[in-house]
Protein backbone atom coordinates (compact mmCIF):
# COMPACT_ATOMS: atom_id res chain seq x y z
CA UNK A 1 0.00 0.00 0.00
CA UNK A 2 2.27 2.17 0.93
CA UNK A 3 5.24 4.06 -1.26
CA UNK A 4 8.51 5.05 -0.85
CA UNK A 5 8.11 9.09 -1.16
CA UNK A 6 4.60 9.98 0.47
CA UNK A 7 2.40 12.21 -1.99
CA UNK A 8 1.01 15.81 -0.38
CA UNK A 9 -2.03 16.89 -0.51
CA UNK A 10 -2.49 20.35 -0.46
CA UNK A 11 -5.35 22.60 0.61
CA UNK A 12 -5.93 26.06 -0.92
CA UNK A 13 -8.65 28.71 0.61
CA UNK A 14 -9.28 31.84 -0.23
CA UNK A 15 -9.15 31.47 -3.99
CA UNK A 16 -11.23 28.36 -4.05
CA UNK A 17 -14.14 31.21 -3.17
CA UNK A 18 -13.48 32.71 -6.52
CA UNK A 19 -15.52 31.58 -9.90
CA UNK A 20 -14.61 28.91 -12.23
CA UNK A 21 -12.51 30.71 -14.53
CA UNK A 22 -10.46 32.78 -11.75
CA UNK A 23 -10.25 29.87 -9.70
CA UNK A 24 -8.45 27.77 -12.70
CA UNK A 25 -6.09 31.01 -13.44
CA UNK A 26 -5.39 31.50 -9.72
CA UNK A 27 -5.05 27.71 -9.35
CA UNK A 28 -2.41 27.50 -12.14
CA UNK A 29 -0.60 30.37 -10.86
CA UNK A 30 -0.38 28.21 -7.84
CA UNK A 31 1.37 25.49 -9.39
CA UNK A 32 3.66 28.10 -11.23
CA UNK A 33 5.00 28.98 -8.44
CA UNK A 34 5.13 25.66 -6.55
CA UNK A 35 7.34 24.51 -9.78
CA UNK A 36 9.43 27.22 -10.18
CA UNK A 37 10.69 27.43 -6.24
CA UNK A 38 11.12 23.21 -7.18
CA UNK A 39 13.16 24.20 -9.85
CA UNK A 40 15.05 26.43 -7.94
CA UNK A 41 15.38 23.80 -5.13
CA UNK A 42 16.68 21.30 -7.84
CA UNK A 43 13.71 19.24 -6.40
CA UNK A 44 11.87 17.49 -9.53
CA UNK A 45 8.53 17.10 -8.46
CA UNK A 46 4.88 16.26 -10.79
CA UNK A 47 1.94 18.16 -9.86
CA UNK A 48 -2.05 17.37 -10.03
CA UNK A 49 -5.46 18.46 -9.77
CA UNK A 50 -8.56 17.84 -8.34
CA UNK A 51 -10.91 20.44 -7.36
CA UNK A 52 -10.12 22.00 -4.33
CA UNK A 53 -6.95 20.27 -3.87
CA UNK A 54 -3.04 19.68 -5.32
CA UNK A 55 -0.95 16.52 -4.90
CA UNK A 56 2.26 16.81 -5.38
CA UNK A 57 5.00 13.96 -6.04
CA UNK A 58 8.63 14.63 -5.47
CA UNK A 59 11.93 13.30 -5.20
CA UNK A 60 12.21 14.97 -1.65
CA UNK A 61 9.04 14.67 0.10
CA UNK A 62 10.42 16.81 3.26
CA UNK A 63 12.69 19.46 0.85
CA UNK A 64 8.99 19.94 -0.69
CA UNK A 65 7.51 20.57 2.77
CA UNK A 66 9.50 23.55 3.32
CA UNK A 67 8.98 24.68 0.01
CA UNK A 68 5.09 24.67 0.81
CA UNK A 69 5.63 25.94 4.20
CA UNK A 70 6.63 29.12 2.54
CA UNK A 71 4.33 29.05 -0.75
CA UNK A 72 1.66 31.95 -0.81
CA UNK A 73 -1.88 30.53 -1.60
CA UNK A 74 -1.25 27.41 0.16
CA UNK A 75 -3.56 27.23 3.25
CA UNK A 76 -2.14 23.47 5.14
CA UNK A 77 -0.80 20.32 3.31
CA UNK A 78 -0.51 16.92 4.51
CA UNK A 79 1.87 13.16 3.64
CA UNK A 80 -0.47 11.33 2.92
CA UNK A 81 -1.14 7.77 1.52
CA UNK A 82 -3.34 7.21 -1.52
CA UNK A 83 -5.54 4.22 -1.67
CA UNK A 84 -8.84 2.91 -3.29
CA UNK A 85 -11.85 4.27 -1.97
CA UNK A 86 -13.61 0.93 -2.15
CA UNK A 87 -15.10 0.02 1.79
CA UNK A 88 -13.57 -3.05 2.39
CA UNK A 89 -10.04 -2.54 0.94
CA UNK A 90 -9.87 1.16 2.75
CA UNK A 91 -10.67 -0.46 6.10
CA UNK A 92 -7.57 -2.99 5.94
CA UNK A 93 -5.22 0.10 4.18
CA UNK A 94 -6.42 2.35 7.52
CA UNK A 95 -5.65 -0.77 9.86
CA UNK A 96 -2.46 -0.95 8.22
CA UNK A 97 -1.50 3.17 8.12
CA UNK A 98 -2.70 3.06 11.81
CA UNK A 99 -0.23 0.37 13.07
CA UNK A 100 2.47 2.50 13.80
CA UNK A 101 0.89 4.98 15.48
CA UNK A 102 -1.68 3.49 18.12
CA UNK A 103 -0.03 2.45 21.41
CA UNK A 104 -0.97 0.67 24.50
CA UNK A 105 -4.60 2.44 25.96
CA UNK A 106 -4.38 5.34 22.97
CA UNK A 107 -7.58 7.19 22.24
CA UNK A 108 -8.06 7.73 18.62
CA UNK A 109 -10.56 9.23 16.84
CA UNK A 110 -10.87 8.70 13.09
CA UNK A 111 -11.37 11.84 11.10
CA UNK A 112 -13.51 11.52 7.67
CA UNK A 113 -14.91 14.07 5.05
CA UNK A 114 -15.91 12.71 1.22
CA UNK A 115 -16.78 13.91 -1.95
CA UNK A 116 -18.23 12.29 -4.81
CA UNK A 117 -20.74 8.85 -4.99
CA UNK A 118 -20.00 6.43 -2.45
CA UNK A 119 -21.86 3.48 -1.02
CA UNK A 120 -21.16 5.26 2.50
CA UNK A 121 -21.74 8.65 3.81
CA UNK A 122 -18.98 10.19 5.71
CA UNK A 123 -20.16 9.02 9.27
CA UNK A 124 -20.82 5.74 8.29
CA UNK A 125 -17.19 5.35 7.01
CA UNK A 126 -15.84 6.58 10.22
CA UNK A 127 -17.96 4.56 11.91
CA UNK A 128 -16.49 1.27 10.04
CA UNK A 129 -13.16 2.31 10.35
CA UNK A 130 -13.30 3.00 13.91
CA UNK A 131 -14.48 -0.84 14.16
CA UNK A 132 -11.73 -1.75 12.10
CA UNK A 133 -8.83 -0.84 14.07
CA UNK A 134 -10.73 -1.67 17.81
CA UNK A 135 -10.92 -5.25 16.36
CA UNK A 136 -7.51 -5.33 14.62
CA UNK A 137 -5.90 -3.36 17.94
CA UNK A 138 -7.43 -5.43 20.84
CA UNK A 139 -4.28 -6.24 22.57
CA UNK A 140 -3.41 -2.59 22.87
CA UNK A 141 -6.99 -1.83 24.37
CA UNK A 142 -7.58 1.16 22.34
CA UNK A 143 -10.20 3.37 23.43
CA UNK A 144 -12.55 6.31 21.22
CA UNK A 145 -12.24 9.57 21.99
CA UNK A 146 -13.77 12.22 19.80
CA UNK A 147 -12.53 15.52 21.61
CA UNK A 148 -9.29 14.38 23.10
CA UNK A 149 -7.54 11.68 21.31
CA UNK A 150 -4.46 10.87 21.58
CA UNK A 151 -3.98 9.51 18.43
CA UNK A 152 -5.97 11.12 14.86
CA UNK A 153 -6.33 9.33 11.75
CA UNK A 154 -7.61 11.58 8.58
CA UNK A 155 -9.52 9.86 5.66
CA UNK A 156 -10.16 12.04 3.04
CA UNK A 157 -12.17 9.97 0.47
CA UNK A 158 -12.12 11.48 -3.19
CA UNK A 159 -14.41 9.78 -5.79
CA UNK A 160 -11.98 6.54 -6.32
CA UNK A 161 -9.42 6.99 -4.12
CA UNK A 162 -8.92 7.41 -0.42
CA UNK A 163 -6.10 9.59 0.94
CA UNK A 164 -4.66 8.51 4.47
CA UNK A 165 -3.05 10.78 6.74
CA UNK A 166 -1.95 12.27 10.84
CA UNK A 167 -1.37 15.42 10.71
CA UNK A 168 -1.61 18.40 9.25
CA UNK A 169 1.10 21.10 8.67
CA UNK A 170 0.50 24.77 7.81
CA UNK A 171 0.62 27.29 5.09
CA UNK A 172 0.77 30.45 5.13
CA UNK A 173 -2.45 31.06 3.07
CA UNK A 174 -3.00 34.23 1.36
CA UNK A 175 -3.32 34.24 -2.27
CA UNK A 176 -0.87 32.46 -5.14
CA UNK A 177 2.35 35.33 -6.21
CA UNK A 178 1.51 37.56 -9.22
CA UNK A 179 -2.67 37.49 -8.62
CA UNK A 180 -2.86 40.98 -7.73
CA UNK A 181 -0.94 43.76 -9.17
CA UNK A 182 3.15 45.34 -9.41
CA UNK A 183 3.61 47.01 -6.30
CA UNK A 184 6.94 48.55 -4.88
CA UNK A 185 7.59 48.29 -1.40
CA UNK A 186 10.09 51.21 0.59
CA UNK A 187 12.20 48.84 2.53
CA UNK A 188 14.61 51.26 4.99
CA UNK A 189 13.46 49.54 8.09
CA UNK A 190 13.37 46.59 9.50
CA UNK A 191 9.84 46.36 9.62
CA UNK A 192 9.75 47.06 5.75
CA UNK A 193 10.21 43.06 5.43
CA UNK A 194 6.94 42.86 7.59
CA UNK A 195 4.80 45.29 4.99
CA UNK A 196 6.58 44.13 2.30
CA UNK A 197 5.30 39.97 3.16
CA UNK A 198 1.90 41.44 3.70
CA UNK A 199 1.46 42.41 0.31
CA UNK A 200 3.23 39.21 -0.74
CA UNK A 201 0.28 37.33 1.15
CA UNK A 202 -2.37 39.23 -0.48
CA UNK A 203 -0.49 38.30 -4.40
CA UNK A 204 1.28 41.47 -4.80
CA UNK A 205 4.08 40.94 -7.07
CA UNK A 206 6.42 43.19 -4.95
CA UNK A 207 9.59 45.15 -5.84
CA UNK A 208 11.64 46.28 -2.85
CA UNK A 209 12.99 49.56 -3.47
CA UNK A 210 15.87 49.46 -0.86
CA UNK A 211 17.22 52.03 1.35
CA UNK A 212 20.33 52.53 3.36
CA UNK A 213 20.92 48.83 2.59
CA UNK A 214 18.29 47.80 4.59
CA UNK A 215 18.43 43.56 4.38
CA UNK A 216 15.93 41.68 2.20
CA UNK A 217 17.64 38.20 2.44
CA UNK A 218 14.64 36.94 4.67
CA UNK A 219 11.82 37.97 1.97
CA UNK A 220 14.27 35.87 -0.83
CA UNK A 221 13.19 32.86 1.19
CA UNK A 222 9.61 33.76 0.66
CA UNK A 223 10.24 34.70 -3.31
CA UNK A 224 13.10 33.67 -4.78
CA UNK A 225 12.71 35.93 -7.59
CA UNK A 226 12.30 39.16 -5.69
CA UNK A 227 13.34 42.27 -7.39
CA UNK A 228 15.18 44.85 -5.63
CA UNK A 229 16.22 48.52 -6.68
CA UNK A 230 17.49 51.45 -5.57
CA UNK A 231 15.47 53.81 -3.93
CA UNK A 232 14.58 56.96 -4.92
CA UNK A 233 13.00 60.09 -3.34
CA UNK A 234 10.43 60.10 -6.13
CA UNK A 235 9.03 57.10 -5.52
CA UNK A 236 5.65 57.85 -7.96
CA UNK A 237 8.29 58.31 -10.56
CA UNK A 238 10.14 55.17 -9.81
CA UNK A 239 6.92 53.08 -9.79
CA UNK A 240 5.74 54.13 -12.99
CA UNK A 241 9.06 53.57 -14.41
CA UNK A 242 8.77 49.72 -12.73
CA UNK A 243 4.89 49.45 -14.21
CA UNK A 244 3.79 49.14 -10.40
CA UNK A 245 -0.28 49.81 -9.24
CA UNK A 246 0.35 51.36 -6.16
CA UNK A 247 3.50 52.21 -3.62
CA UNK A 248 4.01 50.29 -0.25
CA UNK A 249 4.88 52.22 2.91
CA UNK A 250 6.36 50.58 6.23
CA UNK A 251 4.63 53.09 8.53
CA UNK A 252 3.26 52.30 11.21
CA UNK A 253 0.07 55.02 13.18
CA UNK A 254 2.52 56.88 14.86
CA UNK A 255 4.65 57.39 11.48
CA UNK A 256 0.98 58.74 9.75
CA UNK A 257 0.93 61.02 12.40
CA UNK A 258 4.30 62.51 12.82
CA UNK A 259 5.31 62.47 8.86
CA UNK A 260 3.53 63.46 6.13
CA UNK A 261 2.16 60.84 3.36
CA UNK A 262 3.40 60.64 0.22
CA UNK A 263 0.82 61.87 -2.35
CA UNK A 264 0.60 61.51 -6.15
CA UNK A 265 -1.33 59.51 -9.00
CA UNK A 266 -0.90 55.84 -7.30
CA UNK A 267 -2.84 54.74 -4.29
CA UNK A 268 -0.03 54.02 -1.44
CA UNK A 269 -0.71 51.65 1.42
CA UNK A 270 0.53 50.93 4.70
CA UNK A 271 -0.19 47.26 5.53
CA UNK A 272 1.10 47.67 9.16
CA UNK A 273 -1.02 50.64 9.99
CA UNK A 274 -3.76 48.24 12.52
CA UNK A 275 -0.76 46.67 13.98
CA UNK A 276 0.96 47.86 17.80
CA UNK A 277 4.83 47.01 17.77
CA UNK A 278 4.34 43.44 19.46
CA UNK A 279 2.55 42.13 16.67
CA UNK A 280 5.09 43.41 14.04
CA UNK A 281 7.41 41.80 16.03
CA UNK A 282 5.81 38.25 16.43
CA UNK A 283 5.31 38.88 12.39
CA UNK A 284 9.14 39.77 11.59
CA UNK A 285 9.85 36.30 14.16
CA UNK A 286 7.24 34.13 11.64
CA UNK A 287 8.88 36.03 8.33
CA UNK A 288 12.53 34.97 9.49
CA UNK A 289 12.49 32.04 11.07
Amino acid sequence: MASRMPTLLIRYGELGLKSESVRRRFEQMLIQDMKRKHVLAQVPCVITSTRGRLYLDSDDWRRSCEILSKTFGVVSFSPVTKVSSDLEGLKKATVEFSDPLMFADARFAVRTRRTGNHSYTSQTLAEELGSALLSSFTNKHLKVSLDAPDVEVFVEVRDKHAYLYSYVLPGPGGMPKNTQGRILSVTDVTRSIASSWLMMKRGCNVIAAVKDNCDIDALKTWDPDLKSIEYERDLFGLAQRHDCQGITMPWMLDDLEDRKPPKGDLPVFYPLIGMNHDEVGALLSKITR
